[in-house]
């Protein structure tokens, strides 16, 4: 059978480059960045805004079919997006680090969006320039050739779209998951207002309170402030590759502090990786295990990562922390401290450097947290430790409508499979 192949430069009937606003608070224009490609999709959350004044070429507003390519940026050049909505009532445009890429049609858009976003690793070997701030080669990328079937593009839009919906569903509840988490340690551990004996707002209803001198505030009556140190038995890291091991030279997923995210969950997308032999060198260092805690050591702290299962096809490397706690102190209630702002600022102004960068071991152990007692650390792990799992299990799911979707498409494209419709 003769594969065709098809390249961007075949079908792309528009492309431009973005420019260089001046940013203000807020507005009904948004800014796309570099960081708002994440894994494939456009992440509204990291955008900026400018002004309706100020002059924007028609041509370099976003519309929904458009691909979006990152054109420079060390690690982030050749990512790509592709939009799928437009938030209501709002322009989108792209800064100068990005490109719009417009085609034939939606369905030829999601094809080679799909095809770019499958090949990022091999794109960012493409980059170009000395400064190490890397430039895509936009000639070379767009005549790379991708295997396709026109026959099968309608059917492979489908299986796309319900996978990537569905995934997106997931996204959103394990957002609102973690949102319902940090609300309650809040709560419960800030505000002091966790259930009474009759079920009611401890503080707000009239909690016996009593002043701590470490904290330099009130804290419910009978319980104890500490230092991290006292809750934990041990921290440790990964292991650094050299003079030890070959990078990406076997299957095993190589976590590092890129991986961790402030959401509570590891990013597999472009992870390095290691071979077996290496992990058990790793794992003689890390000894990660369910119910330890990943933390990410360099700035933004707030990145965490609880253990709900054994690790089998991954570890760390030497810029994650895994943090044990004793049998005493409940995983989640360290877990959630270690995500709360209330920990991330403190850890922050404890820095003695003008800009913080990260946290040593010994900074973190002798960071002061609340102990609350035995009865409410107990109630606040059944509550959360459901969350926790219904959040894991969700990107479980995503991780194999992934696999799933990685294996057929490219397949479909190829013209191995055909599928009846």
């Amino acid at each position: 059978m003769n594969k065709e192949y098809l390249c961007i430069s075949d079908k792309l009937v528009y492309e431009t480059k973005g420019s260089t606003p001046k940013y203000i608070e807020n507005s009904s224009v948004i800014v796309l960045n570099q960081k708002c490609i994440r894994n494939g999709i456009v992440d509204y959350s990291f955008s900026q805004f400018i002004s309706e004044q100020q002059n924007i070429a028609t041509e370099k507003y976003v519309k929904v079919g458009d691909v979006l390519l990152n054109s420079t940026g060390q690690g982030t050049a050749g990512r790509c997006a592709f939009v799928d909505y437009i938030p209501e009532k709002c322009k989108v445009t792209v800064d100068s680090h990005m490109l719009i890429l417009r085609f034939e049609n939606i369905e030829l858009a999601r094809f080679f969006a799909y095809s770019l976003f499958n090949q990022e690793s091999f794109i960012l070997e493409l980059l170009t320039g000395s400064s190490g701030q890397g430039e895509l080669d936009r000639e070379i990328v767009y005549n790379i050739s991708f295997p396709f079937d026109n026959k099968n593009l309608k059917i492979f839009n489908k299986i796309l779209v319900a996978i990537n919906n569905k995934i997106k569903l997931n996204n959103q509840i394990n957002k609102e998951l973690e949102n319902l988490a940090k609300t309650l340690y809040e709560y419960w551990f800030v505000q002091f207002d966790f259930p009474d004996e009759n079920k009611r707002p401890y503080k707000s209803s009239g909690g016996r309170m009593i002043y701590n001198e470490k904290l330099k505030r009130n804290i419910p009556y009978e319980w104890s402030v500490d230092n991290v140190k006292s809750c934990i038995t041990h921290i440790n890291t990964g292991l650094n590759p050299r003079d030890n091991f070959v990078l990406n030279n076997g299957n095993i997923k190589y976590i590092t502090v890129k991986n961790l995210t402030t959401q509570g969950s590891i990013d597999f997308s472009n992870c390095d990786s290691i071979d077996e032999v290496a992990q058990k060198i790793v794992h003689k260092r890390s000894d990660i295990s369910k119910g330890d805690i990943l933390f990410a050591s360099i700035a933004p702290l707030g990145r965490c990562y609880l253990i709900q299962e054994e690790p089998q096809t991954w570890d760390i490397n030497e810029s994650v922390f895994s943090i044990r706690p004793k049998n005493t102190m409940p995983s989640e209630y360290l877990y959630m401290f270690l995500m709360s702002e209330t920990f991330v600022k403190k850890a922050e102004n404890s820095s003695t450097g003008s800009v913080f960068a990260g946290i040593r071991i010994k900074t973190l152990e002798d960071m002061l947290i609340v102990i609350p007692d035995e009865k409410i650390l107990k109630q606040f792990k059944e509550k959360i430790s459901k969350i926790l799992l219904q959040k894991y299990n969700n990107e479980c799911e995503n991780q194999k409508l992934t696999s799933i979707r990685d294996f057929i498409l490219p397949m479909l494209m190829n013209g191995q499979v055909t599928i009846q419709q």
